[in-house]
Protein backbone atom coordinates (compact mmCIF):
# COMPACT_ATOMS: atom_id res chain seq x y z
CA UNK A 1 0.00 0.00 0.00
CA UNK A 2 0.99 3.65 -0.69
CA UNK A 3 0.85 5.89 2.24
CA UNK A 4 1.75 9.64 2.32
CA UNK A 5 3.45 10.71 5.55
CA UNK A 6 3.54 13.67 6.91
CA UNK A 7 7.22 15.01 8.39
CA UNK A 8 6.91 18.63 8.36
CA UNK A 9 4.37 21.55 7.91
CA UNK A 10 5.32 22.54 4.69
CA UNK A 11 3.93 19.87 2.19
CA UNK A 12 7.28 20.13 0.42
CA UNK A 13 8.41 18.34 3.43
CA UNK A 14 6.17 15.68 3.02
CA UNK A 15 6.81 11.78 0.70
CA UNK A 16 5.03 8.69 -0.32
CA UNK A 17 6.47 5.66 0.89
CA UNK A 18 5.01 2.20 -0.77
CA UNK A 19 4.96 -0.12 1.98
CA UNK A 20 4.27 -4.11 2.59
CA UNK A 21 0.44 -5.04 3.64
CA UNK A 22 2.20 -7.68 6.09
CA UNK A 23 4.41 -5.17 8.01
CA UNK A 24 3.77 -4.75 11.42
CA UNK A 25 2.91 -1.12 13.01
CA UNK A 26 5.62 -0.92 15.04
CA UNK A 27 8.44 -2.23 11.73
CA UNK A 28 6.55 0.84 9.78
CA UNK A 29 7.32 3.13 13.26
CA UNK A 30 10.63 2.26 13.44
CA UNK A 31 11.52 2.89 9.56
CA UNK A 32 9.46 6.50 9.77
CA UNK A 33 11.26 7.52 12.92
CA UNK A 34 14.86 6.74 11.43
CA UNK A 35 14.11 8.54 8.13
CA UNK A 36 12.18 11.69 9.73
CA UNK A 37 14.02 11.78 13.22
CA UNK A 38 17.46 10.15 11.67
CA UNK A 39 18.17 7.87 14.61
CA UNK A 40 15.98 4.87 16.38
CA UNK A 41 14.10 5.49 19.66
CA UNK A 42 16.39 6.05 22.95
CA UNK A 43 15.21 4.21 25.77
CA UNK A 44 12.20 5.86 27.73
CA UNK A 45 10.96 7.06 23.89
CA UNK A 46 8.43 5.68 21.84
CA UNK A 47 6.75 6.87 18.23
CA UNK A 48 3.13 7.31 18.29
CA UNK A 49 1.28 6.91 14.90
CA UNK A 50 -1.62 8.78 13.66
CA UNK A 51 -3.60 8.48 10.72
CA UNK A 52 -6.64 9.64 8.54
CA UNK A 53 -7.87 8.70 5.05
CA UNK A 54 -8.75 11.43 2.45
CA UNK A 55 -11.41 14.21 4.11
CA UNK A 56 -11.79 11.77 7.60
CA UNK A 57 -10.36 12.49 11.11
CA UNK A 58 -7.43 11.45 12.52
CA UNK A 59 -6.80 8.35 14.57
CA UNK A 60 -4.71 6.29 16.65
CA UNK A 61 -2.77 3.30 14.80
CA UNK A 62 -2.90 0.77 17.18
CA UNK A 63 0.93 -0.82 17.82
CA UNK A 64 0.23 -4.49 18.03
CA UNK A 65 -0.94 -5.66 14.95
CA UNK A 66 -0.17 -5.74 11.13
CA UNK A 67 -1.13 -2.65 8.94
CA UNK A 68 -3.55 -4.89 6.99
CA UNK A 69 -5.61 -5.13 10.42
CA UNK A 70 -4.57 -1.72 11.64
CA UNK A 71 -7.40 0.48 10.03
CA UNK A 72 -4.79 1.65 7.50
CA UNK A 73 -5.14 1.49 3.06
CA UNK A 74 -4.40 3.16 0.50
CA UNK A 75 -4.32 6.47 -0.11
CA UNK A 76 -4.35 6.91 3.93
CA UNK A 77 -1.84 9.83 5.16
CA UNK A 78 -0.14 9.09 8.25
CA UNK A 79 2.11 11.09 11.14
CA UNK A 80 4.21 9.98 13.61
CA UNK A 81 5.69 11.76 16.72
CA UNK A 82 8.16 11.12 20.03
CA UNK A 83 6.67 10.51 23.29
CA UNK A 84 8.90 10.10 26.51
CA UNK A 85 7.22 7.97 29.11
Amino acid sequence: MILTVLSGRQETEWFDIEVADEYSVEHLKLMLGVRIFGEPPAEGMQYIMEAKFPEGLWFRVGDNQLLTGSGLREGCTVRIQRAFS
